[in-house]
Order: structure tokens, then sequence, then C-alpha cells
């Protein structure tokens, strides 16, 4: 955060790691080569992305919209503290979306980024919509995929509810990377958070975070949480734009990775 806020809470510096394609055009994911042409692009005027994740899991959810992406700018993928790769850096208190939020602009601040494309998926939504609303000077768009909570769905047993249904929908990939993830968190970090996430109101957030910049909702067609109205109205209260994928479920990005990047790439040459 700014100094505008200056009781916001300063956590470690090495509290978020990133795994970045970097500013020239190559990197890693998770042990992987990652090739990026950056096409149509100048070094100094491509887009950089930053991807947030939800909660339990990490960024190895990203594993296929990282390349897809990086065929256009700069990808930094976010293991958020306590999640992933950043387990080791987990704070001794649960955290707020505005500590996540805080951590992630601390990350960007770091890496010397800003106007970039934050792109969340899930409870990242959410903190991405913060990290807009408090740090403007991050931001040049915001993506919000498969989002969360609609105000219907906001106690414990109904969120685990439609987290089951969800499972039944995805791919075989999608649901090792995320119970894998699951079980590295472990119930009590993912407990510890949950009612951070429960008690965020995105769509009473998410007016302020948009007034600068243009605003895409995101949701498979088969996404139980995520679901038509809730996408309609966030798209709406934003004066954004909401999309339907066709076919995928609540890991949007994993399931249509390629079509979910040209709509991230569209987003980036948007100004308002």
């Amino acid at each position: 955060m700014t100094d505008d806020h200056p009781t916001a809470p300063r956590l470690p510096p090495r509290s978020v790691v990133t795994v970045d394609t970097g500013p020239i055009r190559t990197g890693t994911m998770h042990g992987g080569p990652i090739r990026s042409g950056l096409l149509g692009e100048s070094r100094e005027s491509a887009p950089v992305f930053v991807l947030v994740h939800g909660i339990g899991v990490s960024s190895r959810y990203f594993e296929r919209l990282v390349p897809a992406l990086a065929e256009e700018g700069r990808v930094v993928a976010v293991d958020l503290p306590g999640f992933g790769k950043a387990k080791p850096h987990r704070p001794s208190r649960p955290l707020s979306i505005e500590d996540f939020a805080e951590s992630v602009a601390q990350a960007m601040d770091g890496l010397g980024i800003a106007d970039a494309v934050i792109v969340g998926h899930s409870m990242g939504t959410q903190i991405a919509v913060c990290l807009a609303a408090r740090r403007p000077d991050l931001v040049r768009g915001l993506a919000l995929l498969g989002p969360v909570m609609a105000p219907d769905d906001r106690n414990a047993v109904r969120a685990g509810v439609l987290l089951g249904i969800d499972t039944l929908r995805e791919d075989p990939r999608g649901n090792r990377i995320v119970f894998g993830d699951y079980l590295h968190c472990g119930l009590r970090w993912y407990v510890a958070t949950l009612p951070a996430m429960l008690e965020y109101r995105t769509e009473r957030e998410l007016e302020a975070a948009a007034a600068d910049v243009p605003v895409l909702v995101v949701r498979g067609a088969r996404d139980p949480i995520a679901r038509d109205d809730w996408v309609r109205e966030l798209a709406e209260r934003s004066g954004g734009r909401a999309v339907t994928v066709p076919s995928v479920a609540h890991l949007v990005m994993h399931g249509a990775p390629w079509r979910t990047a040209s709509l991230l790439r569209d987003l980036a040459r948007v100004r308002t």
C-alpha cells in the first residue's frame, strides 16, 4: 500500500513467491520452460499480467494460462502468503483480503511492476479488486475469473457444497492440482483464511476499484460457483464486460487457457 494507508500492516518482504516469465522473453513455470515471442509488441510496450490464485491453491493451476499469455507479454504468477511455495513464509495470524492485496502490492513494487493487468481467480478476484481500489497506480485492467462469493453463498456450508459440485465438472488434471495444493496448504490455514473470503463484499468494493480501469468478468458455462447472474451483476456495477466460456467449469483458465488468454490480451489493449 502507499503512504495514504499508514495503518496497513507490513508483511515480511518474502511473504509472496512469484513465478515470473521475466521482462524479456523466457522463464519457467514450476520447472517447465516458457517460450515468449511478445508477438506484435515491443519489449517496452508489452503488457504485464499478474496472476492471483484462490483459497487453498497456488500459482500451479495457472500452468496452461502462463504460456498462452507469455506469447503477448510478461507474466507474473504469485503464491500468496501461506500457500504454495510461500508456505514457509506463512504469517502467525490469519490474513484479511486487504492483507493479501498488500502482499501483492509489495511484490509488484519489489519487481518494479506498475500498470499491470491484474488477473484474479476465485478468491484471487477479491484480492485483485482490493488491490485496484487501494493501489490504482499498479493496475491497468482488472480480470475477474470465476469471481466469489455471491451474496447467497457467503457461508461455509454453501461454499463447500458448491466446491464439491465443481470437482465433478473439472478435468482430472485440474482436480489433481487443486487437491494436491489443498493437501500442501493444510486444513488449518484454509480454515483460517475462509472467513476473509466469505466476508468480503466484492460487489461493493468493485465500484470504487473500477473507477479508472477496464474490467472483464469471466466464468465457465459449467461453473456452479460463479453463476451467470452474479457475473452479470459485477459487470454491470463496474461498467465492464461479462463473458461466459463454453464447456468449462470454475477453473476456466485451466479448461480454456487460449480462449482466456485471448480475452486478457484484449483487455490489456483497452484504455479508459
